[in-house]
């Protein structure tokens, strides 16, 4: 307050009218001393005084009611006097109650007066109650805003920015844990710097950054930001930090807001680590992968996707899928349902068919396979679809290239037997639907040897190229021809009843037959035989038909060749032949499984001769149901189809084998049947010949039979064999002697060991003179000629009887002997005799 300048009472009375607040002239110290010069209104009205009262009696009592003084009081009252008159102002607080009882907070100022009086001062009243009220508010303010300060889940500070670098000037204690203090004052003072890293994750460094964001800060009011941080030990942990200008606080100063939001950035991280790979992974597979949203507009296409599709992922999203994923049926070229939009739609998964095709942006087309799938959201709401397809175009194409392969022959390019078969079975289907009736034609080429062993495999090769052009042009649109296997082929007649199927098996005949193969300067023709079968309803098999068709060409080929024969049920050829075919196939089976088995029948002295025991060996065939055959069954069927070579080897090789393991110490001979092909194969005569090198061999225990018939036929080749083998200790007999019409002609040219006289005429001899005469004269001629004579079917005592008498040398016959296993016939061979072949 303006300290009063009394000149003169009109000046001093305008001071008191002009203020507001309560104020006098006083004088004196003491409480009962003090004496009150003038005073306002207001002044009186506190204390309850009038103002042109005597106020020295009730001064003080009025001020003694209104401070409520006591003892003590009112010595800091006087204490107070006394500092204003020796300093010349002071200022004390009291607190009174006005007339009405009303407690007021005032602010008393005293002002020493000196020009008055030494003892002479002003008093100033000023009610300070709304001031402390506020000031309470504030106190109260702060206190709640300390405690909130302190109690925060979040790092709360303040920064000074002033000289450049941020300081904390304060903190909460939440900050202080976070940097990992144990008190505040290990963070007050220091910088945010101190508990961060040189360098920031993003490779800026963090002075640079912090003074950046700070900057920011005071500059725009607000800054916000992720921040690195470290706490005391070195543990890293991210905080989201708040910056924000405190003007209250004074210029440069910064509100500090932090929140450790490591585990979200764990999160984030582990999110971009996954979302990242899902990007790479996307990237880098083979298959394409479009997605989708909920209405089927792309939301993303993998680079797959874009190549396939000819879409860049930049111009086909938001685009419908449709547009962009186009598929065709690959035959009909219509449009196939988008697999996306169906699975959006039934809202499953959905796989493509395979025959659907691509249609590339470009006009490219590519073969496809995919699976669709829902995307759906956490609470189970479709967000959209996926699609994954991968380019199959190669793999169909090989898939087509292999499968043609499979069923068609690499020479002629013609479908092969696998694929004949096929067709054939579906045609026998057809027939049985509808009773339409068709033909199967086998065809086997004849003289195709000539050309093959003549002039190599590759004038074969051509040929069978050349001749399978010649037919495909003959035969009728809708017919199959095919290559069956070797020089043989096949071709199915559609709707072709047996007398048109003939027909067109004679045309067939007559372009082979006009055929000319020209191989270098030489030029060949060929022919063919052909088996016919009708193809209708009442067929068995697909099977039965091939193994009819086969036979009937068979018949053809045996019929005299470059003929074609039509299969019919009850055919007494076909039945023959169809029954040696099945011997012949029974044969090999028997072979491989070895149930071929050998007897062995008796073969006796019946005079002085050789006490050597001594036997035939047979040949018996053990099916598969344990039946035992006898060789008049299949023997034929093993001339016919050229297996004698391999029965006789294997004959001959379990008799050496015998023989080589009885050894010198058991005697034993061992008769072996021998065709007249079997003369001619090296296997079975090397075999022959190597027993006879073999040490282990004893000179004539082996004999070998050749019926008069090959021995006749092949007249040449049957000395040379003799002469070559019995000198090294081979026996030989000549088997059924008396059958051949010139047997005594060429008797003289084999020098054989022994005659065996053919069963017909040892049966009858007791009965019928003629029988009994060809017997004599055989034996004599025999004794002659220096042969031995064995006579067969000696079957009862009157044969025996007679047969010695005539003088013959051997018998064989039930009653000397029935056949029986080997095994068993030559189980008293010494076993110390035995050795391994």
């Amino acid at each position: 307050m303006e300290k009063p300048c009394i000149t003169g009472p009109s000046a001093f009375d305008d001071w008191l009218r002009s203020n507001p607040d309560p104020v006098a002239i006083a004088r004196g110290v003491a409480l009962q001393d003090i004496r009150l010069l003038r005073w306002n209104d207001a002044f009186a009205t506190l204390l309850g005084m009038r103002e042109d009262a005597d106020p020295a009696p009730r001064f003080a009592a009025a001020l003694a009611r209104m401070a409520q003084l006591d003892e003590q009081q009112e010595q800091a009252f006087v204490a107070a006097n006394r500092e204003a008159l020796r300093a010349g102002r002071t200022k004390t607080r009291w607190q009174f109650l006005d007339p009405a009882g009303k407690r007021m907070s005032a602010e008393v100022e005293l002002t020493a007066l000196p020009s008055l009086a030494p003892d002479v001062y002003s008093v100033h009243i000023r009610d300070i109650g709304a001031v402390i009220e506020v000031q309470a508010e504030l106190a109260t303010s702060e206190a709640r805003f300390r405690d909130l300060f302190e109690v925060a889940e979040d790092a709360f500070g303040f920064i000074s920015v002033v000289d450049g670098e941020p300081c904390f000037i304060d903190c909460n204690a939440y900050l202080a844990r976070l940097y990992g203090a144990s008190d505040k004052a290990q963070v007050i003072g220091a910088t945010p710097l101190d508990f961060s890293p040189a360098v920031q994750p993003d490779g800026r460094s963090s002075v640079d950054r912090a003074r950046m964001e700070s900057e920011r800060a005071l500059e725009k009011g607000f800054a916000r930001f992720d921040w690195y941080s470290l706490r005391l030990d070195g543990t890293p942990f991210w905080l989201d930090v708040a910056l924000t200008i405190q003007p209250s606080w004074g210029a440069g100063v910064l509100h500090f807001s932090g929140r450790d939001i490591t585990d979200r950035k764990h999160a984030e991280q582990t999110l971009a680590r996954a979302e990242e790979l899902a990007r790479v992974t996307l990237q880098s597979i083979g298959d394409g992968v479009i997605t989708t949203d909920a209405e089927g507009r792309v939301t993303a296409l993998n680079p797959i996707a874009e190549r396939l599709t000819g879409w860049p992922q930049s111009e086909a999203l938001d685009r419908p899928v449709g547009e962009v994923f186009r598929l065709v049926h690959e035959d009909s070229r219509r449009p196939v349902d988008n697999p996306l939009l169906r699975c959006i739609a039934e809202d499953q998964a959905i796989d493509l068919p395979g025959t659907a095709v691509l249609l590339n942006r470009d006009g490219v087309e590519y073969h496809v396979e995919d699976s669709a799938a829902p995307i759906h959201l956490p609470d189970g709401t479709l967000a959209g679809a996926v699609i994954v397809f991968r380019d199959v175009t190669d793999t169909r194409r090989l898939a087509d290239e292999i499968s043609h392969q499979a069923r068609h022959d690499p020479l002629t390019g013609l479908p092969n037997r696998r694929e004949f078969e096929h067709r054939l079975g579906e045609l026998l289907e057809q027939a049985r639907r509808t009773d339409a009736v068709h033909a199967l034609c086998y065809v086997d080429l004849d003289q195709f040897k000539v050309v093959n062993d003549g002039c190599g495999h590759a004038a074969g090769d051509q040929l069978l190229v050349e001749l399978a052009t010649v037919l495909q042009h003959r035969i009728r649109r809708g017919d199959l021809l095919a290559r069956l296997g070797g020089d043989e082929f096949g071709l199915l007649l559609t709707d072709c009843p047996p007398d048109q199927a003939t027909q067109i098996a004679h045309d067939l005949l007559g372009a082979i037959g006009d055929f000319r193969f020209r191989w270098g300067e030489r030029s060949f023709t060929v022919g063919a035989s052909m088996g016919l079968v009708p193809v209708g309803a009442s067929a068995a098999s697909a099977a039965e038909l091939l193994s009819e068709a086969d036979l009937a060409c068979y018949t053809a080929k045996d019929l005299g060749r470059n003929r074609i024969h039509l299969f019919r049920h009850g055919d007494a050829d076909l039945a023959r032949r169809r029954s040696e075919m099945q011997w012949a196939t029974e044969l090999r089976d028997a072979l491989d499984e070895q149930r071929l088995q050998l007897y062995v029948q008796p073969i006796c002295a019946l005079g002085e001769a050789d006490r050597l025991p001594w036997y035939e060996v047979l040949l018996r065939l053990r099916q598969r149901d344990g039946r035992i055959v006898l060789p008049g069954a299949f023997l034929p069927a093993a001339e016919r189809f050229g297996l004698m070579p391999l029965i006789d080897g294997y004959v001959v090789s379990r008799a050496i084998g015998h023989l080589l393991a009885c050894g010198r110490a058991a005697g034993v001979r061992l008769s072996v049947n021998l065709s007249g092909r079997s003369l001619e194969d090296p296997g079975v005569i090397g075999m022959i010949e190597g027993y006879f090198a073999d040490p282990g061999h004893v000179s004539g225990r082996l004999c070998l039979e050749l019926t008069e018939t090959t021995a006749v036929a092949h007249l040449g080749r049957t000395r040379e064999f003799i002469h070559r083998l019995r000198g090294a200790g081979c026996l030989f007999a000549l088997d059924d002697f008396g059958t051949g019409v010139s047997s005594f002609a060429y008797l003289k040219h084999l020098p054989v060991d022994y005659l065996k006289l053919d069963g017909s005429f040892v049966r009858d001899i007791t009965r019928e003179p003629i029988d009994r005469a060809m017997v004599e004269a055989i034996h004599r001629l025999s004794t002659i000629m220096g042969f031995q004579t064995i006579a067969e079917f000696v079957e009862d005592a009157a044969t025996l009887q007679l047969l010695l008498g005539i003088g013959i040398d051997y018998g064989q016959g039930f009653l000397l002997g029935r056949p029986a296993p080997i095994e068993s016939m030559l189980a008293g061979t010494p076993q110390s005799a035995i050795r391994t072949a």
